[in-house]
């Protein structure tokens, strides 16, 4: 625990967690300014520390890396040595005066990086400091010549001396968020992510109260949705939702309490978020955190995606009953990172294109085969499809989010894949060089993809009331079903390149899409951005990688045909 007296902070350390393992980091309570989707009450530092106590002298108790750094990344990520001075010495504790190091927010583990908030700390005092046995907690409240005022949470966090039993996971089969292993032969391995569940377990979220009573069934069910994986595995109902306590001893920025939190800042994401033993990947707390105008981004994907096909999605303002299910869905995504998942951009590639047009197939299958993909709602389907029953919306689970829980939770052996299992992680890059690994994408015939998404936003332009901001929505999609569909060109799905003939459809595809875009929809800049792509140095070398000088040169043959035949139209606007 820890008392303040004048300018000195006595922080008391059990004597029996000398030399342990402790978490060092800290979370934002409240600050006076905004960054959007950064730096919000709630959030936590990204890296806490790994680090303990030991004795330097008769004097002094050190606080330490827990161990020395492996790879030049930990190095740069060390945490070096603070001394604090010894007040008083106990049998059962040893007192220490944290209150130099505390005077400002501690720079390794702030939530907010040194440099925005403006150097030390120009005033500070410490609101609470206490010892919940687990863990010691210090908020304090601080004041820079910047203007900037934030109050942190900080807390050491007593891990157990022997950590969970790591599990590794072959990064080319599973979703799994985790710390990457030193290579082996050259092989990748990540020590997953994942809670330390056992049958009768409970990991219970507690739901913000700022948000709208009439969300919480639709984010109870979100979350609660993994059960049925759990359950699949043996391991009964593991996730429990409840309403935050009105109870005003309830610590919600406790380093131990699971939050669906409501970020009051005008940005529109959500995130999955978790605190883990860097030994062993063994989670200890996690958060969802909704910023609040994420659900006007849903809106949007559900108005430009399905719009054309299905009159509900082309009003001015949706009502619950179609709000609900695309909250639960942003929820059961983002609880699917909090329990150790990261993204399969495959999920949507492993469902073949004509099935998303079936009746059958979407009312069993959804959209896609994971929930931890990006592909959101069925832009396949025709509005024929929609009358005859064609499910536009994504799934709870998909066949692949069972299989991923199984590999990572499971105690029965080995997870054996079934039908619809195909991962592919999420390549950050201008244009993916795996057709098969991007969000937005539907079905495994990305030209097929890209080719409905245009015609469903040339529909929307036909129909009566399309204001200017539902315009510029429909442009900026536009444009994006055409990068996308780049994918096709140089690229190659799980190392097979795409077919020529393929390439060269989509060389054309893309070209008369540029040429022909709707007056309303056009813009130069998208347009010559995408020209860019096409004629700059990253597609033609991914050719000549994937097929060699022949094809790379076929292919500026192709390019240079179709620029003259469309010169007037690719230029008019």
């Amino acid at each position: 625990m820890a008392s303040a007296e004048g300018e000195c902070l006595k922080l008391h350390i059990p004597a029996g967690k000398i030399g342990a393992p402790l978490l060092f980091g800290s979370r934002v309570v409240e600050v006076n300014r905004s960054w959007g989707k950064v730096y919000a009450p709630g959030q936590r530092c990204p890296r806490p520390r790994l680090v303990s106590f030991t004795r330097s002298s008769d004097s002094t108790l050190v606080l330490k890396g827990f161990a020395a750094p492996r790879t030049k990344r930990e190095e740069r990520e060390f945490f070096h040595p603070v001394e604090f001075r010894i007040l008083e010495e106990k049998a059962e504790e040893i007192v220490i005066d944290g209150g130099d190091y505390f005077s400002t927010y501690p720079e390794p583990v702030s939530a907010i990086p040194p440099k925005v908030l403006g150097g030390r700390a120009s005033s500070f005092c410490i609101l609470s400091h206490r010892d919940e046995g687990r863990y010691l907690e210090l908020t304090g409240r601080y004041r820079y010549e910047s203007g900037i005022e934030v109050t942190a949470l900080c807390y050491l966090l007593f891990l157990c001396p022997e950590p969970l039993a790591s599990r590794s996971v072959d990064p080319s089969l599973a979703a799994y968020n985790g710390v990457e292993l030193p290579r082996r032969e050259g092989k990748r391995e990540f020590l997953s992510y994942r809670w330390n569940v056992e049958r009768g377990s409970r990991i219970v979220f507690y739901v913000d109260r700022a948000f709208p009573q009439e969300w919480y069934p639709y984010i109870k069910e979100g979350v609660e949705d993994w059960n049925g994986a759990f359950r699949r595995i043996g391991l009964g109902d593991v996730l429990e939702v409840l309403p935050e306590p009105a109870d005003s001893t309830f610590d919600r920025y406790s380093p131990l309490v699971n939050m669906v939190r409501f970020i009051d800042s005008d940005e529109s994401n959500a995130k999955g978020d978790v605190l883990a033993d860097p030994r062993s990947g063994e989670i200890l707390q996690a958060d969802i955190l909704w910023w609040k105008d994420v659900l006007g981004l849903l809106c949007d994907w559900r108005y430009v995606q399905t719009g054309a096909a299905d009159p509900a999605a082309r009003l001015s303002e949706y009502p619950m009953t179609m709000l609900g299910p695309m909250i639960r869905h942003a929820i059961c995504h983002e609880a699917g990172h909090a329990l150790g998942l990261g993204h399969n951009m495959g999920g949507s590639w492993a469902y073949p294109s004509d099935s998303l047009c079936s009746v059958s197939f979407t009312r069993e299958y959804g959209s896609c085969a994971s929930v931890m993909d990006y592909a959101r709602y069925n832009h396949l389907a025709t509005a024929s499809d929609v009358e005859a029953g064609v499910n536009l919306l994504p799934p709870r689970l998909g066949p692949y989010d069972y299989y991923a829980i199984a590999l990572g939770y499971g105690t029965e052996g080995k997870a054996v894949p079934g039908p619809y299992c195909y991962f592919a992680p999420f390549i950050v890059a201008a244009v993916s060089p795996d057709p098969s690994a991007q969000p937005e994408t539907l079905g495994n015939d990305l030209l097929r993809s890209s080719k409905a998404g245009i015609d469903n936003c040339r529909a929307l332009l036909t129909l009566d009331g399309l204001d200017s901001r539902r315009k510029e929505l429909l442009s900026r999609q536009y444009y994006r079903y055409i990068m996308l569909a780049m994918s096709n060109i140089g690229g190659a799905v799980k190392g097979e390149p795409v077919k020529m003939k393929e390439q060269r459809r989509t060389l054309e595809f893309i070209i008369g899409s540029l040429a022909t875009v709707p007056p309303e929809l056009a813009d130069p800049v998208r347009r010559d951005r995408a020209l860019d792509e096409l004629s700059g140095n990253f597609l033609p070398a991914r050719i000549l990688e994937t097929r060699g000088r022949c094809a790379l040169n076929a292919y500026n043959r192709q390019l240079s045909g179709l620029l003259r035949k469309y010169d007037k139209q690719l230029y008019t606007y």
